[in-house]
């Protein structure tokens, strides 16, 4: 499916989504790319899914997995009633099993880790537009790591965006404005996650700021660390030995 289809048919979708010039960065990159799993955490009604499924389809190659949250159902219209209308079902995982997306990105890494605590990586693109805060998203690019294969990129959405652009609204998501700090507030969350986590990241390399509003980072190609039965055996027996020494006080 072209791009162009999918943004004169998503024109009218409430917000909030991403722009069409952003969409369009979007498409490109999973047309150029050719990923074939990728990662939304962040559906809202659908939009920058279609963008991806609709490169997806054009590829004809490839899956999408797009997590959002058990708490905020959106409607007029569905993200299922925007991709169905599109016929891009078929491309699309919707999952809206957990009441925060990290949690979905936990039981992921529990089904793809070995005995040793390897945990087989499965994403080639992972697209972050949800929470924006720095507790959610903080360690949702933990958890991403782990899941994303080598030679894969994250993307981080609102770089710019920071709790005084809604500073009038009792909550944002979970986040609940009126106890947050004045730096809470006026400083963007998701810059400083990518400043200070994502970049400082040993497994995170080729960064780039787009529009002053994307970060990408892409995963070091190369094989991963991988730990033994051994060396979690010896780990075992470190806890066991602290936690003895705890109860005898």
């Amino acid at each position: 499916m072209e791009f162009a289809e999918v943004a004169a048919r998503t024109e009218a979708v409430p917000h909030p989504h991403i722009p069409s010039e952003r969409g369009r960065i979007l498409y490109d990159h999973v047309r150029e790319a050719r990923p074939e799993r990728v990662l939304e955490l962040g559906t809202a009604r659908g939009v920058s899914a279609a963008y991806i499924a609709a490169a997806l389809e054009a590829n004809g190659a490839g899956t999408l997995t797009t997590v959002d949250s058990t708490t905020f159902p959106w409607v007029d219209p569905t993200p299922e009633e925007v991709l169905g209308g599109l016929g891009l079902l078929h491309r699309v995982e919707l999952d809206r099993t957990h009441s925060t997306y990290t949690w979905f990105l936990k039981e992921r890494i529990e089904e793809r880790s070995d005995q040793a605590g390897n945990c087989e990586p499965l994403y080639d693109l992972c697209f972050v537009d949800g929470g924006k805060s720095w507790t959610t998203d903080g360690l949702a690019v933990f958890l991403i790591e782990k899941l994303l294969r080598s030679g894969g990129w994250l993307l981080l959405d609102d770089l710019d965006w920071s709790f005084d652009d809604v500073a009038a609204k009792r909550a944002h998501y979970f986040t609940p404005i009126p106890l947050l700090s004045e730096s809470e507030r006026r400083e963007p969350h998701i810059a400083a996650v990518f400043r200070l986590l994502v970049m400082q990241h040993p497994s995170f390399t080729d960064f780039r700021i787009q529009d002053e509003a994307w970060g990408w980072a892409r995963k070091a190609p190369g094989e991963p660390r991988r730990l033994t039965i051994e060396a979690k055996r010896t780990f075992r027996s470190y806890l066991h030995t602290g936690l003895r020494r705890l109860a005898r006080g």
